[in-house]
């Protein structure tokens, strides 16, 4: 079975970004860019080789017509789809802070609690941060399987609470309420893992990539005064086609690369409410 068109086309630049994660977008997107240029101004250099004498001036209004019709459905369709990643990586950056705020919420709400129940709730925000950011976050930026550990500590929670028996009112509604928030982090942690598993369908690359190289070879027909302008346009063609595929790489990996996602919440959270007096003077 031949590879998908993904890995066909974007591969390099899919692992070189969402597995070098020190290195500036930018410079990727400097890198992508220009190597696509290259290779669309040598494909022309080859096609006009190939084919010097076979293309005249006659031929440019029906050349612009298919130009226009096979551009505009590239423009669209990849702009769509730059659109709906990016909303994706919104929307993911957006689940990963509701996540943090219901950790947030419901230590501030386990201090209504007495002891000893109150300690062991602190513990476990405690245990289910430091899993957070030291094992299920390393996990996804390297696009591997998420423990089960985080899941685990939140059943805990859960048992605990239910497992608490109390006749003050007051107590009851805290204990319903941290039982509430308990619920909005299993499922803040589903949808934030079921995000690590969210990729552009192979179909989509396909049709993108062939959308973009029909473009580029329908510009070489185009015949022009100057060889030199016409590379110059067929290499502007090419620029923008592969900078908007590039921005379909990083918004399409909201856990990877260098503008990956971060557990910033959860991290500052930690630092502010979790450490010692002394281990905050230290730091």
């Amino acid at each position: 079975m031949a590879p998908p068109a993904k890995d066909q086309g974007m591969f390099l630049i899919n692992f070189l970004y969402t597995y070098n994660l020190n290195i500036p977008t930018w410079l990727f997107c400097i890198l992508a860019v220009a190597l696509s240029v290259l290779l669309g101004s040598l494909g022309l250099v080859i096609f006009r080789k190939i084919f010097p004498t076979s293309l005249n001036k006659a031929n440019n209004d029906c050349i612009s017509l298919s130009l226009s019709t096979v551009g505009l459905f590239s423009s669209v369709l990849i702009s769509l789809i730059v659109i709906n990643v990016w909303s994706f990586y919104n929307d993911v950056n957006q689940k990963v802070n509701v996540e943090a705020r219901n950790v947030e919420d419901f230590y501030h709400l386990s201090q209504a609690m007495p002891e000893p129940i109150k300690s062991k709730l602190v513990a476990n925000v405690s245990q289910y941060i430091d899993t957070v950011v030291n094992e299920e976050w390393p996990a996804m930026t390297a696009d591997q399987v998420v423990s089960n550990k985080g899941r685990l500590i939140l059943l805990d929670t859960k048992n605990l609470l239910l497992s608490y028996k109390t006749t003050d009112l007051m107590l009851a509604n805290t204990k319903q309420a941290l039982y509430s928030k308990v619920s909005d982090l299993f499922d803040a942690r589903r949808d934030r893992l079921i995000a690590t598993k969210d990729r552009v369908p192979d179909v989509i690359w396909l049709v993108m990539f062939l959308s973009a190289f029909l473009t580029i070879t329908v510009s070489y027909l185009y015949t022009a005064e100057s060889f030199s302008m016409h590379l110059i346009s067929t290499g502007f063609i090419t620029a923008t086609l592969s900078a908007s595929l590039f921005l379909i790489v990083i918004f399409g990996h909201p856990f990877q690369g260098n503008m990956r996602i971060e557990p910033t919440g959860f991290i500052e959270f930690r630092d502010q409410n979790l450490k010692s007096p002394i281990d905050k003077i230290v730091k």
